[in-house]
Protein backbone atom coordinates (compact mmCIF):
# COMPACT_ATOMS: atom_id res chain seq x y z
CA UNK A 1 0.00 0.00 0.00
CA UNK A 2 1.44 3.57 -1.12
CA UNK A 3 2.71 5.81 1.94
CA UNK A 4 1.07 9.32 2.46
CA UNK A 5 3.85 12.04 1.41
CA UNK A 6 4.56 15.32 3.65
CA UNK A 7 2.85 16.70 0.12
CA UNK A 8 -0.13 14.88 0.61
CA UNK A 9 -0.38 15.63 4.20
CA UNK A 10 0.60 19.03 4.20
CA UNK A 11 -2.41 19.41 1.33
CA UNK A 12 -4.40 17.68 3.32
CA UNK A 13 -4.29 19.90 6.84
CA UNK A 14 -7.26 21.78 7.92
CA UNK A 15 -9.02 20.02 5.66
CA UNK A 16 -12.70 18.82 7.67
CA UNK A 17 -13.60 14.98 6.76
CA UNK A 18 -15.44 14.09 4.40
CA UNK A 19 -19.60 15.23 4.71
CA UNK A 20 -18.07 17.65 7.94
CA UNK A 21 -18.93 21.30 7.80
CA UNK A 22 -15.97 23.56 7.42
CA UNK A 23 -17.36 25.89 9.77
CA UNK A 24 -17.71 25.71 13.16
CA UNK A 25 -19.80 28.88 14.38
CA UNK A 26 -22.47 29.21 11.68
CA UNK A 27 -25.14 31.00 13.26
CA UNK A 28 -27.24 32.87 11.34
CA UNK A 29 -28.83 30.90 8.05
CA UNK A 30 -27.61 32.56 4.81
CA UNK A 31 -31.47 32.94 3.49
CA UNK A 32 -30.89 35.65 6.44
CA UNK A 33 -28.52 37.19 4.74
CA UNK A 34 -30.44 37.29 1.54
CA UNK A 35 -34.04 38.16 3.53
CA UNK A 36 -32.03 41.39 4.73
CA UNK A 37 -30.38 42.33 1.78
CA UNK A 38 -33.43 42.11 -0.64
CA UNK A 39 -35.59 44.01 1.87
CA UNK A 40 -32.80 47.04 2.36
CA UNK A 41 -32.90 46.95 -1.37
CA UNK A 42 -36.28 47.17 -2.11
CA UNK A 43 -36.76 49.79 0.94
CA UNK A 44 -34.00 51.63 -0.62
CA UNK A 45 -35.71 51.74 -4.44
CA UNK A 46 -38.93 52.62 -2.93
CA UNK A 47 -37.16 56.19 -0.90
CA UNK A 48 -35.20 56.60 -4.06
CA UNK A 49 -38.70 56.26 -6.67
CA UNK A 50 -40.48 58.58 -3.63
CA UNK A 51 -37.23 61.22 -3.78
CA UNK A 52 -37.59 61.36 -7.28
CA UNK A 53 -41.13 62.07 -7.25
CA UNK A 54 -40.83 64.73 -5.20
CA UNK A 55 -38.51 66.52 -7.19
CA UNK A 56 -39.69 66.10 -10.14
CA UNK A 57 -43.41 66.73 -9.08
CA UNK A 58 -43.63 69.30 -6.16
CA UNK A 59 -43.53 73.12 -7.11
CA UNK A 60 -44.21 76.08 -5.79
CA UNK A 61 -47.19 75.90 -8.02
CA UNK A 62 -48.51 72.99 -6.51
CA UNK A 63 -47.85 73.70 -2.89
CA UNK A 64 -49.72 76.48 -3.42
CA UNK A 65 -52.57 74.44 -4.36
CA UNK A 66 -52.23 72.30 -1.45
CA UNK A 67 -52.55 75.15 0.80
CA UNK A 68 -55.19 76.87 -1.06
CA UNK A 69 -57.48 73.48 -0.92
CA UNK A 70 -56.74 72.33 2.61
CA UNK A 71 -56.87 75.98 3.92
CA UNK A 72 -53.05 75.47 5.52
CA UNK A 73 -52.50 77.86 8.57
CA UNK A 74 -48.41 78.89 8.59
CA UNK A 75 -48.08 79.81 12.54
CA UNK A 76 -44.51 82.72 12.03
CA UNK A 77 -45.35 83.15 8.55
CA UNK A 78 -47.63 84.16 5.20
CA UNK A 79 -48.76 81.84 2.70
CA UNK A 80 -46.60 83.83 -0.16
CA UNK A 81 -43.26 83.27 2.55
CA UNK A 82 -44.00 79.37 3.19
CA UNK A 83 -43.99 78.70 -0.36
CA UNK A 84 -41.26 80.65 -1.14
CA UNK A 85 -39.19 78.93 1.55
CA UNK A 86 -41.08 75.45 0.56
CA UNK A 87 -39.60 75.02 -2.79
CA UNK A 88 -35.89 74.79 -2.10
CA UNK A 89 -36.71 73.08 1.21
CA UNK A 90 -38.80 70.30 -0.51
CA UNK A 91 -35.94 69.93 -3.87
CA UNK A 92 -33.25 69.34 -0.62
CA UNK A 93 -35.41 66.98 1.41
CA UNK A 94 -35.75 64.81 -2.00
CA UNK A 95 -32.57 65.14 -2.95
CA UNK A 96 -31.41 63.73 0.49
CA UNK A 97 -34.29 61.25 0.17
CA UNK A 98 -32.75 60.12 -3.17
CA UNK A 99 -28.87 59.91 -1.61
CA UNK A 100 -30.19 58.16 2.07
CA UNK A 101 -32.27 55.32 -0.87
CA UNK A 102 -29.32 55.18 -2.91
CA UNK A 103 -27.12 54.67 -0.01
CA UNK A 104 -29.39 51.67 0.80
CA UNK A 105 -29.22 49.74 -2.14
CA UNK A 106 -25.93 50.02 -2.40
CA UNK A 107 -25.34 48.87 1.02
CA UNK A 108 -27.64 45.75 0.72
CA UNK A 109 -25.45 44.78 -2.42
CA UNK A 110 -22.38 45.00 -0.65
CA UNK A 111 -23.67 43.37 2.12
CA UNK A 112 -25.09 40.30 0.49
CA UNK A 113 -21.90 40.19 -1.72
CA UNK A 114 -19.65 40.31 1.23
CA UNK A 115 -21.57 37.47 3.06
CA UNK A 116 -21.46 35.55 0.09
CA UNK A 117 -17.93 35.61 -0.43
CA UNK A 118 -17.32 34.78 3.16
CA UNK A 119 -19.25 32.51 3.54
CA UNK A 120 -17.49 30.46 0.33
CA UNK A 121 -13.94 31.10 2.04
CA UNK A 122 -15.39 29.43 4.85
CA UNK A 123 -16.76 26.27 3.11
CA UNK A 124 -12.82 26.11 1.75
CA UNK A 125 -11.02 26.97 4.66
CA UNK A 126 -13.26 26.28 8.02
CA UNK A 127 -13.48 29.28 10.32
CA UNK A 128 -16.45 31.44 11.12
CA UNK A 129 -19.42 33.34 9.10
CA UNK A 130 -19.45 34.95 12.22
CA UNK A 131 -17.93 38.17 11.17
CA UNK A 132 -17.36 41.44 12.73
CA UNK A 133 -18.70 43.20 10.49
CA UNK A 134 -21.73 40.80 9.38
CA UNK A 135 -22.61 40.51 13.35
CA UNK A 136 -22.68 44.18 13.73
CA UNK A 137 -24.74 44.94 10.54
CA UNK A 138 -27.29 41.50 11.65
CA UNK A 139 -26.82 43.67 15.35
CA UNK A 140 -28.25 47.48 13.58
CA UNK A 141 -31.21 45.24 12.12
CA UNK A 142 -32.21 43.87 15.64
CA UNK A 143 -31.88 47.65 16.61
CA UNK A 144 -34.14 48.76 13.93
CA UNK A 145 -36.56 46.25 14.39
CA UNK A 146 -37.12 46.72 17.91
CA UNK A 147 -36.60 50.75 17.86
CA UNK A 148 -40.07 51.25 18.94
CA UNK A 149 -38.65 50.58 22.62
CA UNK A 150 -36.66 53.28 24.18
CA UNK A 151 -32.59 51.72 24.43
CA UNK A 152 -33.22 49.47 21.42
CA UNK A 153 -29.83 50.12 20.53
CA UNK A 154 -29.03 48.04 23.87
CA UNK A 155 -30.77 44.92 22.05
CA UNK A 156 -28.59 45.10 18.96
CA UNK A 157 -25.62 45.54 20.48
CA UNK A 158 -25.83 42.63 22.69
CA UNK A 159 -27.03 40.76 19.62
CA UNK A 160 -24.04 41.63 17.72
CA UNK A 161 -22.07 40.79 20.82
CA UNK A 162 -23.63 37.26 20.98
CA UNK A 163 -23.63 36.04 17.35
CA UNK A 164 -19.63 37.31 17.23
CA UNK A 165 -16.98 34.63 17.25
CA UNK A 166 -14.83 36.77 19.51
CA UNK A 167 -13.74 38.94 22.36
CA UNK A 168 -14.27 42.11 20.98
CA UNK A 169 -17.71 42.58 22.72
CA UNK A 170 -17.94 46.22 23.30
CA UNK A 171 -16.53 47.11 19.87
CA UNK A 172 -18.89 45.36 18.01
CA UNK A 173 -21.20 46.44 20.18
CA UNK A 174 -20.73 50.61 19.62
CA UNK A 175 -20.28 49.36 15.93
CA UNK A 176 -23.64 48.26 15.95
CA UNK A 177 -25.43 51.29 17.89
CA UNK A 178 -23.76 53.39 15.22
CA UNK A 179 -24.79 51.60 12.12
CA UNK A 180 -28.33 51.77 13.36
CA UNK A 181 -28.47 55.65 13.82
CA UNK A 182 -26.03 56.57 10.79
CA UNK A 183 -28.11 55.35 7.98
CA UNK A 184 -30.11 58.92 8.83
CA UNK A 185 -27.26 60.81 8.34
CA UNK A 186 -28.15 61.87 4.48
CA UNK A 187 -31.64 62.36 5.14
CA UNK A 188 -30.72 64.47 8.02
CA UNK A 189 -27.95 66.19 6.40
CA UNK A 190 -30.07 67.25 3.39
CA UNK A 191 -32.74 68.05 5.33
CA UNK A 192 -30.31 70.71 7.43
CA UNK A 193 -29.59 71.84 4.15
CA UNK A 194 -33.00 71.93 2.47
CA UNK A 195 -33.69 74.30 5.89
CA UNK A 196 -31.51 77.25 5.52
CA UNK A 197 -32.15 77.47 1.92
CA UNK A 198 -35.38 77.61 2.09
CA UNK A 199 -35.06 80.41 4.98
CA UNK A 200 -32.67 82.14 3.15
CA UNK A 201 -34.96 82.70 0.36
CA UNK A 202 -37.62 84.17 2.43
CA UNK A 203 -34.71 86.39 4.15
CA UNK A 204 -34.42 84.92 7.33
CA UNK A 205 -31.48 82.84 6.75
CA UNK A 206 -30.26 83.27 10.55
CA UNK A 207 -33.30 81.52 12.01
CA UNK A 208 -32.95 78.96 9.74
CA UNK A 209 -28.83 77.78 10.00
CA UNK A 210 -29.80 77.80 13.82
CA UNK A 211 -32.33 75.70 13.41
CA UNK A 212 -30.17 73.59 11.46
CA UNK A 213 -27.40 73.50 13.49
CA UNK A 214 -29.93 72.28 16.56
CA UNK A 215 -31.38 69.23 14.41
CA UNK A 216 -27.54 68.21 13.36
CA UNK A 217 -26.52 68.55 16.72
CA UNK A 218 -29.62 65.89 17.74
CA UNK A 219 -28.29 63.66 15.06
CA UNK A 220 -24.90 64.09 16.64
CA UNK A 221 -26.28 63.86 20.13
CA UNK A 222 -28.25 60.40 19.08
CA UNK A 223 -25.48 58.70 17.34
CA UNK A 224 -23.51 59.31 20.64
CA UNK A 225 -26.32 57.76 22.51
CA UNK A 226 -26.56 54.67 20.17
CA UNK A 227 -22.83 53.83 20.34
CA UNK A 228 -23.15 54.27 23.79
CA UNK A 229 -25.83 51.64 24.25
CA UNK A 230 -24.54 49.40 21.92
CA UNK A 231 -21.70 49.18 23.85
CA UNK A 232 -23.24 48.78 26.87
CA UNK A 233 -25.45 46.02 25.26
CA UNK A 234 -22.29 44.24 24.12
CA UNK A 235 -20.79 44.87 27.41
CA UNK A 236 -24.15 42.46 28.99
CA UNK A 237 -23.49 39.71 26.32
CA UNK A 238 -20.36 38.98 27.30
CA UNK A 239 -20.55 39.30 31.20
CA UNK A 240 -23.78 37.70 31.36
CA UNK A 241 -24.95 35.52 28.43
Amino acid sequence: MPTMTNVDTLKDAGRPPAGESADPHDPVPTAIDWLLGVLTGLLGLILTAVGVGMYTRVDQALIADVLAQESVQVNGLTQPEFITAAGPFVDWLAIGTVVTGATAVVGAAVFVVGRRRTRRRVAREGGTTATFWGCTVYGAVVTALVSFIPGSAIGGGAAAAYLHDGNSSVRIGTAAGLIGTALTIPLVAFLAVGIVAGSGAIGELAGGTLLAVIIIGGELVALAINAGLGALGGFAAAKFV
